[in-house]
Formats: structure tokens, sequence, C-alpha cells
């Protein structure tokens, strides 16, 4: 069951939303909010997977919201201004919708998270904004996810960039080989790996083909070594 809160400072609009969820099945609201001070609260609590977010409300804006979040759930804008579409992906937001919702509209919104939650495969894809640049990576072409609180940086041969999801949700969807886990911070490819060496104090340090080093965890040292038999 996909766990949704709602922010909206329209009671009316927040009820509309509730409806059109239930008749979708699979959904369950778990939150409400009519402003972002009470929503910030409500989401740290619950931890949605998903929110549907106005944007133009009295004690600030959808994306004040998201700015002040630890934890930042996947978004799909509900507003009734086209003003800040642009911004809104830049965010990463799974969608921007237009009051009045129909129900037919909502339901496209909501097969794009599910599509979100589908097991990546070796060859699935990333889109990057960067700066003035949209541009794909393949997950192949990753050699290590690194967390920056609420965004993943993305290390490869040529640089690194980041996208706007944790590395929680993006460990959550990756295949089992190649990745694996080194620490709270870091998941790395094994395909990629250049060197491995045993510390002083008997972790493994590895370092990937572009020269990246990362240290694993003593828990994760030994799983290392019983995954791969060293």
């Amino acid at each position: 069951m996909t766990r949704v809160v709602i922010v909206d400072d329209s009671h009316l609009a927040r009820l509309e939303l509730k409806a059109q969820i239930e008749e979708l099945g699979g959904l369950d609201v778990v939150g409400e909010a009519p402003d972002i001070i009470e929503a910030k609260v409500i989401i740290e609590q619950e931890q949605p997977d998903l929110l549907l977010l106005d944007i133009n409300m009295p004690s600030g804006s959808g994306f004040d919201l998201l700015a002040q979040l630890t934890y930042v759930p996947h978004v799909i804008f509900v507003t009734a201004h086209d003003d800040f579409a642009v911004k809104s992906f830049e965010v990463n937001a799974l969608d921007y919708l237009l009051k009045p919702v129909t129900q037919a509209r909502l339901a496209v919104a909501i097969e794009k998270y599910k599509k979100l939650q589908a097991p990546l495969e070796i060859d699935s894809r990333f889109f990057i904004k960067d700066g003035q640049r949209c541009f794909f990576i393949a997950l192949e072409e990753v050699q290590a996810f690194e967390a920056m609180g609420n965004y993943t940086r993305l290390h490869t041969e040529n640089g690194a960039v980041s996208v706007y999801r944790t590395l929680a949700n993006i460990a959550e969807r990756l295949p089992k080989e190649p990745f694996f886990r080194a620490n709270r911070s870091w998941l790395f490819n094994i395909n990629n790996i250049a060197e491995l060496e045993q510390e002083s104090g008997g972790t493994l340090e590895v370092r990937l083909q572009n020269n990246l080093q990362i240290a694993l965890s003593r828990n994760q040292t030994t799983a290392f070594k019983q995954r791969y038999k060293l």
C-alpha cells in the first residue's frame, strides 16, 4: 500500500483529492496538512511514499517545504498555477497537475510513481538535469553512489552528477549484483574495482577505476568477504 500525505491550504481541495485517491485504490492517505509548518511535522513522522503538494500557500510555498525536509518523499505538485512547472522538475517532481484535477489525470501521475518503484535493471537509465543540460546516465556507467542528504551523487568515469533522490530510495531498487553497500554513505559497482586493500584495523578499502577510494565499514567488510569468498 502506497502511503500518501496531502498538503493544500484548501480544505475542499484536500477532500476532493482524498476521494479520488480512494477511487484509485492501493493508496492510503496517512496525513494531510493546510500549511507547510504542519506538513513538515507530519511528513517527518509518517515518512510517506508520496506527497501531493500545493505550491502557493499562506505559510510558504511547496518549494519552501521541500527545502526544509530531512526526509523527502516522491512529489506530485497539485496547483491552480502553471507558472512553476519548470521549477517543479528541477526538484525532480513526478508530475505537475493543474486544478481542477480529473481522476484520469491523477491516475496517470500515480502510474508514474508505480513505474519508479519497479526494480532497476543494469541497462536502466537515470534522467539527469545539470544546470541547463538534460541527459541520461545508464546504471552500468555508475561506478559509485554517494549519499548527499536528499540528493544522491552518481560517480562515473567522466565525473559526478547529482539526482534529487535519496540513496536509500535508489538502493532498494538496485539489482543485487554488481552493486555493494560499503557503508551508510556509499554504494559501489564491484565491476569497477581497480584495487582492494586491507586496512590495519581489518577493514577493506576499494579504489575504483575512476580513482575514487571508498572505505567499507567493519560489518560490510565481513559481508563483502563472505559474499565473494575472500
